[in-house]
């Protein structure tokens, strides 16, 4: 017998009890006098102590209940008894299923309370309201269900959503049922009402973080990862009206994106002495111009005050870095050029008696860099970093820290440039995330892998989140047009007869005709794009279910009590 078929069993005995006593004595039973009750204050604090043992007992007895829920519900709809028992052991005998025909959370609370006496039961309405917000507490502790704030605030909800709707129905067969719904309905509906747009994946996250952590204004869509969203700001740029409010969203966080970049590769203060305006960013062919001229202007100050001495140390690491290179690679398979490299460097310096300018270090170390971004063997790869390595180690041997470290960003940033011209080369009006983020992984998967060059982190996040959707030919794209146009104009044709009475005509006709323009202009304000993009309470729809379905199966047992002895409440008498 089920939670639900016991209590129905013991109200109609008890309700069959008060009716007989009824009719043999031709009146109802006096009523005993009512005790005084606790203060509020006392029956609260009781109340949440009772509450929380109720939640314990009611968790570890977890899956019982939700078979017996199960069960109750199978009667419910009509399903035999005989039927239900052959389905009930054919579960006991599959290992993920028979969790659920043990004990309930009933029967380990009447253990527990042959030990603790009865748990408190509150008898004030604030008190029912605490005492069903503890009974769901325990439940806080399942992993999952987003963050601590997010568990608590299900819990706070689900516990005021379940008393209230328990309130209501009081005393009632829908009590119980009506409790569980309430405690699923309400934390869903307000979790969703503060924030509307569930958490993005991990690594959506990390993006947007990074991005925001350089500035960049995001767009909601982009904030959240909601194709959705993304789709409704992006057509919404396409309509008249509202299409400047939403062009500049999307102008914005690409505008921070070209600054963000360019300040990357150049000091912005080379650039303004160049000619540049301060609010000029790539892919301005402005900056494309003479950006590179700033770093060829500090390589002939920085190279200008030290040359490149050859010693033992440089010479060994260049034999060496060629003689493991022969030793991995069959004759046959090398490529001249490491061998061709190395004598290069050093018929160099043995031509000027052990030294290269800073010039000439700097050329050979240019050309060794745009052969290593066109090589794809390893092995060569590997020995050329060696040679370039270890020049940039011996130039930066004679150099002043200060002068070093000013070398070291330069060649940083040479490389960095050399890395985006293709994005630079295709670029729009601005540059494309995903343009950005294919330039830069070309040629050095590994290293974009492992996000160690100075672009890597950011144009990887660029093209994850600030990816634009695609222009047109997809469902999603086609769904966002609708909801901007037939919803509202849904809403206005419902009220369309009113208004027009109301307003007259003409006046109706343009609510009708500014219908469509008011979910993109809402979506893309300053509020709207508050209120859709905040993380403020971030849960996915499962994770929100889950928790609240366990508090449900945990506190149905004390739930089924309570809502016994209202029903027994009730007299029954007859005329």
């Amino acid at each position: 017998m089920g939670l639900f078929d016991e209590a129905d069993a013991e109200v109609a005995a008890a309700r069959q009890a008060t009716a007989s006593a009824a009719g043999a004595y031709g009146a109802p039973p006096a009523k005993p006098p009512v005790p005084e009750g606790p203060g509020y204050g006392e029956d609260i604090g009781k109340g949440i102590v009772g509450g929380l043992g109720r939640g314990v007992t009611g968790l570890a007895g977890t899956f019982g209940s939700l078979g017996e829920l199960t069960r109750a519900g199978l009667t419910k709809a009509g399903v035999s008894k005989e039927t239900i028992d052959k389905g009930a052991n054919i579960i006991r005998h599959i290992p993920q299923l028979g969790a659920f025909t043990g004990p309930s959370g009933s029967d380990i609370q009447k253990k527990v309370e042959e030990y603790t006496g009865k748990f408190y039961e509150p008898q004030t309405v604030p008190g029912q309201y605490a005492s069903t917000i503890a009974e769901f507490a325990p439940a806080m502790a399942i992993p999952g269900g987003g963050s601590l704030a997010a568990r608590a605030t299900n819990t706070l909800l689900g516990g005021v959503g379940s008393e209230t709707a328990g309130q209501l129905t009081k005393g009632t067969d829908a009590e119980p049922w009506a409790r569980a719904v309430g405690g699923i309905a309400a934390p869903f509906a307000a979790a969703k009402a503060i924030t509307p747009i569930g958490p993005a994946s991990g690594a959506y996250q990390r993006a947007v973080a990074t991005l925001e952590k350089e500035g960049i204004p995001l767009t909601a869509g982009q904030r959240t990862g909601s194709m959705g969203l993304k789709y409704l700001e992006s057509n919404a740029a396409d309509m008249p009206l509202v299409g400047g409010q939403a062009t500049r969203l999307q102008k914005n966080a690409s505008n921070a994106l070209d600054r963000v970049v360019t300040e990357r590769l150049y000091d912005r203060g080379d650039l303004t002495r160049k000619g540049v305006p301060p609010d000029v960013s790539l892919p301005d062919p402005r900056v494309a111009k003479y950006g590179p001229e700033t770093l060829g202007d500090n390589y002939k100050t920085r190279l200008a005050q030290s040359d490149l001495v050859s010693s033992p140390a440089l010479q060994d690491r260049l034999t060496n870095a060629q003689t493991r290179y022969e030793s991995l690679v069959n004759a046959p398979d090398r490529t001249p050029y490491v061998e061709q490299t190395r004598n290069s460097i050093t018929d160099r310096l043995v031509a000027q008696k052990g030294r290269m300018t800073g010039e000439q270090y700097q050329s050979t170390r240019s050309q060794i860099g745009d052969r290593l971004r066109g090589s794809t063997n390893s092995e060569e790869v590997a020995a050329l970093k060696e040679y370039k390595k270890a020049l940039d180690d011996t130039y930066k041997a004679g150099l002043s820290p200060a002068d070093a470290a000013a070398l070291d960003l330069n060649n940083k940033r040479y490389a960095m440039m050399k890395q985006i011209q293709p994005a630079v080369t295709t670029a729009g009006e601005n540059l494309s995330p995903e343009k950005l983020a294919q330039s830069v992984r070309a040629g050095r998967g590994a290293q974009y892998a492992a996000r160690s060059g100075g672009l890597d982190e950011l144009a990887a996040a660029a093209g994850v989140a600030m990816k634009m959707p695609p222009n047109s030919g997809t469902a999603a794209r086609t769904g966002a047009q609708q909801l901007m146009s037939v919803a509202p104009n849904l809403a206005v044709g419902g009220t369309g007869g009113a208004l027009a009475t109301l307003l007259g005509g003409p006046v109706a006709g343009m609510v009708t005709a500014a219908a469509p323009f008011a979910i993109p202009y809402a979506a893309t304000s300053k509020l709207g794009q508050a209120y859709l993009g905040n993380q403020a309470l971030p849960q996915n729809a499962r994770d929100i279910v889950a928790q609240v379905m366990a508090q449900q199966a945990a506190s149905q047992p004390s739930g089924v009590e309570r809502n016994k002895r209202e029903r027994i409440r009730v007299p029954v008498y007859k005329e």
